[in-house]
């Protein structure tokens, strides 16, 4: 058995059975992973499973489960510490540490599922659990890795200065996840060399076609916000306190809350998301990569306020304000 198997030969013959793993925290991988379903859908594939990790704080939106085609399987997996609104380094590893025995149950379930389904081919997106399931199981089939971090060393991609300490715990968690992996695919905002010492291949954002039929030229005078955290919800009350003229809409993973007729926000949906964005004034997010290449394609500017604390959210914030978000 090799490290890296090779991924099967594609032909029109044959369809691939393949099975996702995602990861569940925020909304990119789980857009990403719904935009590659139905590309593969188009090439006569067929997905066969959807392993979802996640932690206690969040449940998958309906936006995400509803239009997979499978029900997903859900299982526990290492997810940021905080700190009040700023990711902690050192709490996050504490966490993890303690609920390893958790963790090790759980790649026990993985494996289970991946066994039942027998798949060709296993995408992660960006996933850890996924490539501690290669450590521990080795398995034959195929594994391709799909994440914007995967420019992580690239030489077009930025780098955020100060946090060594975060910077060396993003690199480790990224190759992490791609641990055996036949082919990394680095999301990117432009184009790149490929990097093929290290599988890495430089591909577009995947975007879903409901995005794509989308005509951004209106503006009808609101500001679309998305929250990674919903702790994040105060701050933003707070400051529309100052300026109670502006309207704001606002995204999170809860149910919908309206504080004042020029603030609502809205519990996750794909779709009335992206409607949203079509017809605001501009975005303001975490500098999620998924979301500013959805405003990117609609031609919004994008206001971008990393994480505090999340250095991969500052290095995309640096990295997309170059290519003109």
């Amino acid at each position: 058995m090799t490290d890296r198997p090779p991924i099967p030969e594609r032909s029109p013959e044959r369809s691939l059975r393949v099975l996702f793993v995602v990861q569940g925290e925020g909304r990119g991988h789980m857009t990403q992973a719904l935009a590659l379903r139905a590309l593969l859908a188009e090439r006569g594939h067929t997905v066969c499973g959807v392993l979802v990790g996640r932690s206690g704080a969040r449940k998958a939106p309906p936006f995400f489960t509803d239009g997979l085609g499978v029900a997903p399987v859900f299982f526990d997996s290492p997810n940021f510490a905080y700190d009040g609104n700023a990711v902690s380094v050192g709490r996050t590893v504490r966490a993890a540490l303690r609920r390893s025995w958790v963790y090790a149950h759980h790649l026990r379930i993985v494996h289970r599922q991946i066994a039942a389904h027998e798949p060709d081919v296993i995408v992660n997106f960006y996933e850890g659990m996924g490539g501690l399931y290669h450590l521990a199981f080795r398995p034959s089939v195929p594994v391709v890795c799909i994440a914007h971090q995967y420019m992580l060393g690239h030489p077009a991609y930025p780098v955020a200065a100060g946090q060594p300490v975060g910077h060396a715990a993003l690199h480790a968690y990224t190759r992490l996840t791609a641990l055996g992996a036949a082919k990394r695919l680095a999301l990117s905002f432009y184009p790149a060399d490929d990097v093929p010492e290290r599988h890495v291949r430089v591909v577009p954002p995947l975007l879903r076609r409901d995005l794509l039929a989308l005509d951004g030229s209106e503006d009808d005078g609101y500001f679309l916000v998305y929250l990674l955290n919903a702790a994040m919800a105060a701050s933003v009350e707070a400051w529309h306190r100052t300026r109670p003229d502006v309207r704001l809409h606002c995204f999170w993973d809860r149910a919908r809350y309206e504080p004042h007729p020029n603030l609502t926000f809205h519990p996750l949906c794909g779709e009335r998301f992206l409607r949203m964005m079509a017809r605001a004034r501009g975005v303001v997010c975490t500098a999620g990569f998924e979301s500013v290449s959805e405003a990117l394609w609609l031609g919004k500017p994008a206001y971008m306020l990393p994480t505090p604390g999340h250095l991969e959210q500052r290095t995309n914030a640096l990295d997309a304000e170059r290519a003109g978000a």
